[in-house]
This record gives C-alpha cells, structure tokens and sequence, in this order.
C-alpha cells in the first residue's frame, strides 16, 4: 500500500501539477500582444467563467494579463495535452474541452465529495479517482499533461501578470479554488481551451530585475532585497516532485497585515491546502492579499512575474502542504 501511494503521487504529479481591478504601472507597461484573461463571476447560477481575449495565439514568450473581476479568489493554471489526449477526443467525437471536464474534472470533483464529506479517507479518495481517471483519460496518467505555469493567485479586483514561453499545442486553462459547497471553481465554468499555433508571435523574452529560483532541497531562494516599485521576477525551477497533496510546487506573493503574525502566516498555509474543508474556499484569510506568482511548472521551466510593489510586509510562499518547512515560506518588508 505504501509503494502504491508513493507511485500514486508520482503520477500525480501531471495530474494537478495535473475581477475587476486597476492596473497597476507594471501591467501598463507589458506589451500590448499580452493575453487578457478576465476571471468573472455568475451571481445568479453561481457559475465562475473565464473570459479570454483570444483563444488562439502564436507561440513563444506569451504574457497573460489576469484581471480578477470576481469577489473571489483566483488563478490561471495552463496544462499542455498531450497529442494522445488530443487523440482521444477526436476518436471520441467530442470537443477538446469537454473530453478534458469528463475525463478529468468530472472524476475528480464525483471522488471529492465522499472525501470532504468524511466517508472516506484520504487514501481511498485518491485510490478511487486514479481507478475513475484512468478508465475516462488515462492519457493523462501517460504520458501526463505537463504544467506550464500562468498567472499565480490573485485577489479580488486586482490584476497579475506573468509571462510563460507556450511551444505550439493545444492547452487547457484552470482555476481550482473552491466554492463555498466545497465545488471546484473548473468543476463550474472556470476551464477553458487555448490554441497555440506554429506561427512565432516574435515576443522578446522579458528582462528581470531580480531572480529567484526554486527547488525541493532549497526551496525558495532569493539573493537580493526587494525595493518598492515595479520588478520583474524570474523565477526558476530548478526540479519539481509531488508533496502529500498531490501537487507540485509554485510561487505566490502575498501581501501581509504582519509578517510576525505566527497564526495569520499558519491560516495562510492551511488555506492553500485543498485537502482540508474549507480551505482554498472564496478568499484567502483576513490579513492576507494575493498579488500573483507563477502556477506549477516542470523542471527547468521558468516564469517571469510582473509587479509592483508598495512599501509593506510580504511573503513569498509556494501552495504547498507546511511550506516553512520546505524553506517555501519567506517574509520580507519593503520600506519606503
């Protein structure tokens, strides 16, 4: 049983790793070939949709303008499908987005809800959606649907940016925070199809003012000190794994009421935990603000974060189970 969790996790690993706002200078400045992508919200269905400029875009550097226009949470994680999976919607008639709801995101919120109702336990929730995942898209067990990043967690009515480079191939867009029924927000209309063609969009790649990078033994680390204005962060990663929650690792930048604040940094941790009720639900805990990041990618992928920043206490931290544990969580103040 032991063996057959940790081979489960490894899989997993491509499994989830497989609002109106102001803009700030930093999105201003970011060229105008960059992908909108607004995050809204149906108050009458309690739908939430994703909103793109394009659903067709060129290859290359791309960079994805996120305005949350919602009261909620959200992020913009982008998944490559593997030509096999492409394979199978076609052989199955269906449309690309749909074969990706039934086979992925249908099994995953069915199994979901005896776990966070507490029929079952943990084991035998991810037991039972490999089962269901593997008879409706095992082409995402093998050969998997790599990560590719897009744009981090990002408050309500702000706006992030981050910029990623997308080789030609068919991508499925994400946001898995959850309702307050404990839904999925992809499970309800936040999942979309982009198509990125052969042609070279010709975007330059984005020059960084400060480089982080990011790795299972060292964790987040960051050399120089972060002044107030408007940067650009590489952020590299340097190898990727699967934690106990099924997830790989990525980085977010929260704006913190204390840095000090032991709890308010706990709450924070436990929030970005999706296993547990009522986490990832609505909006981050009070004293927290979202800014962006980068979504999970594999090794050796790198991301670049658009922002600015305010004089203030921060964090860097990646959506990780204990993250200060695996050097994942980093304070730092910004002074005037």
């Amino acid at each position: 049983m032991i063996h057959s969790k940790l081979l489960t996790a490894t899989l997993f690993l491509f499994l989830l790793t497989a609002c109106s706002g102001d803009r700030n200078e930093t999105t201003e400045t970011v060229s105008t070939r960059a992908v909108e992508v607004t995050a809204l919200h149906d108050h009458d269905t309690n739908e939430h949709m994703f909103q793109l400029s394009s659903d067709e875009i060129s290859s290359g550097w791309t960079t994805f303008q996120f305005q949350n226009a919602s009261p909620y949470d959200h992020f913009l994680v982008i998944y490559k499908v593997p030509d096999e999976g492409i394979a199978a919607a076609k052989a199955a008639n269906e449309p690309l987005l749909e074969h990706w709801f039934e086979g992925v995101t249908v099994p995953f919120q069915m199994e979901y809800n005896p776990y966070v109702n507490g029929d079952i336990d943990y084991g035998q929730f991810v037991d039972n959606l490999v089962a269901s995942i593997m008879e409706k898209g095992p082409w995402f067990f093998d050969p998997g649907a790599p990560p590719m990043g897009g744009p981090g967690f990002t408050a309500a009515g702000l706006t992030s940016v981050t910029t990623v480079f997308l080789e030609s191939g068919e991508y499925i867009l994400e946001c898995y925070v959850k309702n307050e029924g404990e839904v999925f927000h992809s499970y309800i209309g936040m999942l979309e199809h982009l198509t990125v063609t052969n042609d070279s969009s010709g975007n330059d790649e984005p020059i960084a003012t400060i480089s982080m990078n990011i790795s299972t033994t060292e964790g987040i680390q960051v050399d120089q000190e972060l002044s107030a204005g408007s940067h650009v962060v590489e952020i590299n990663f340097e190898d990727q794994t699967s934690y106990e929650h099924l997830l790989g690792h990525n980085v977010q930048l929260v704006k913190l009421k204390d840095k000090e604040n032991e709890e308010l940094l706990s709450r924070l941790a436990s929030w970005m935990d999706w296993r547990q009720k009522g986490s990832l639900v609505n909006r981050a805990p009070g004293g927290v603000l979202f800014l962006g990041g980068t979504m999970e990618m594999t090794k050796g992928g790198v991301a670049y974060f658009h922002v600015d920043l305010e004089p203030g206490d921060y964090a860097w931290i990646a959506e990780i189970p204990n993250p200060a544990v695996h050097g994942m969580l980093k304070t730092f103040t910004v002074s005037e």
